[in-house]
């Protein structure tokens, strides 16, 4: 089959949530069809990594998204009662392109990614859009209102309500929309029809993830013991998690282990988070070329998040490497109950202290085997491809409840912009 794959984000490399689970789909689909990329990036070098993902398609077209026209349709989304985080990636250009390309082209399929992008269903015509919103946005807007200042509060929920309107209506656009897990499906069928909405989990490199393959350097040995945390470090919910680490459990932890050191790794720290440096027994990293010496280095792995839910990369990587992991309540609801046994849990700050302390001084409390058992069951890559072949081939052949099917037979893509073949 032809699948037209449209993201919000380069999908390479793939060291980061969004990234790691687009470029895995876009991997797997293009092993049995033929795949043309659109997608957006935002700084200069990255146009270098479009050339890394043309094994991967038939056709791959990137557009810089311009730091200043991006706000700018972000601002004027505000004034015409429209959700910014879909204007943000509104751009005419790539409407012109993906218009061409599917009057030219012989589609079976739109595969689209993030519902940042549902903003171009008016150009797929009657082709059947499978819509992966990976998460609820709309709830995660609610989340941020929840916890900011008087004028951002009303901001962050107007674009909550806002964007969940239009989540319903990409729902019923769909022929089905995928959700990493079953909390986040949940809230989404509140809303729309729950015969389209399906959930699809993530795929794990356990060959890759596997810590008697990997060695540290003098440098990360220097820092030990220490406990990790991983992930972008612009990203809202991982600064809100390691500053409340730091500043509510951190201390406490302390009081009983004053050797142990807190690193935080992952790429473009805010300067929140860099500030964070300032104790002597934190280290921030940066970007990092390979997160699993650090991974391998470390005592214990902790993600206090309490914003935002979806499936953690972070912890499944560090379950893979033999680290025994604490997270919030809230985080562990979203795991498989078997793969959720495996982790230990605290919401409140003198919870989350126990349970590293526990974590630490007495090792991981599951056997490795058990561990990546567990992992490999819910999600290897074999498993994801299933899942994705099972809805592709519905989608194409017009399984889904009134799912209309129609098929553009022209002969030449032709585009502007950067192209690759």
């Amino acid at each position: 089959m032809r699948i037209l794959f449209l993201a919000h984000r380069l999908p390479y490399p793939p060291n980061k949530g969004d990234r790691i689970r687009s470029f895995r789909e876009l991997q797997l689909l293009s092993e049995r069809h033929e795949v043309d990329l659109f997608c957006f990036y935002d700084k200069p070098e990255d146009e270098q990594q479009v050339e890394n993902v043309k094994r991967y398609c038939r056709y791959s077209y990137g557009e810089r998204l311009g730091w200043l026209s991006s706000r700018f349709r972000s601002l004027a989304a505000l004034f015409k009662g429209q959700p910014f985080s879909m204007a943000y990636f509104h751009s005419w250009t790539m409407e012109e392109v993906l218009r061409k390309a599917i009057h030219s082209e012989r589609y079976d399929l739109v595969f689209m990614f993030s519902s940042s992008m549902a903003t171009y269903s008016q150009v797929t015509g009657h082709l059947p859009v499978i819509l992966d919103m990976v998460d609820v946005d709309s709830d995660k807007w609610a989340q941020y209102a929840k916890q900011s200042s008087p004028l951002l509060s009303w901001l962050w929920a107007r674009e909550a309500r806002l964007l969940s309107d239009c989540e319903t209506e990409m729902v019923e656009r769909s022929v089905a929309t995928l959700l990493c897990t079953d909390a986040e499906a949940a809230i989404l069928k509140k809303r729309g029809p729950a015969q389209k909405i399906r959930v699809v989990g993530n795929a794990l490199d356990m060959d890759y993830f596997d810590r008697d393959s990997v060695q540290i350097s003098g440098e990360i040995a220097s820092w030990q013991p220490y406990i990790i945390f991983t992930g972008a470090m612009d990203y809202r919910p991982n600064v809100d998690a390691v500053t409340y680490f730091c500043r509510e459990v951190f201390p406490i932890i302390r009081k009983s282990l004053p050797e142990l050191k807190f690193v935080i790794a992952g790429m473009n720290p805010s300067r929140e988070v860099v500030e964070l440096a300032g104790d002597d027994a934190v280290r921030v990293t940066g970007l990092v070329s390979d997160i699993r010496p650090y991974l391998k280095g470390a005592v214990a792995a902790v993600a206090p998040m309490r914003i935002a839910r979806g499936i953690q990369n972070k912890i499944l990587e560090a379950l893979a490497m033999g680290l025994p992991v604490i997270t919030t309540c809230k985080v562990a609801g979203g795991f498989p109950k078997s793969v959720a046994s495996l982790v230990a849990v605290g919401d409140l700050s003198q919870e989350f202290a126990a349970a590293v302390l526990d974590a630490v001084q007495d090792g991981p409390k599951h056997a490795a085997v058990q561990v990546r058992d567990a992992l490999a069951e819910h999600y290897s890559p074999a498993e994801l491809r299933s899942r994705l072949e099972q809805l592709v081939s519905e989608a194409v052949s017009g399984k889904f409840a009134g799912q209309a099917k129609q098929r553009i037979d022209h002969p030449v893509l032709t585009s502007t912009g950067r192209q690759v073949r």
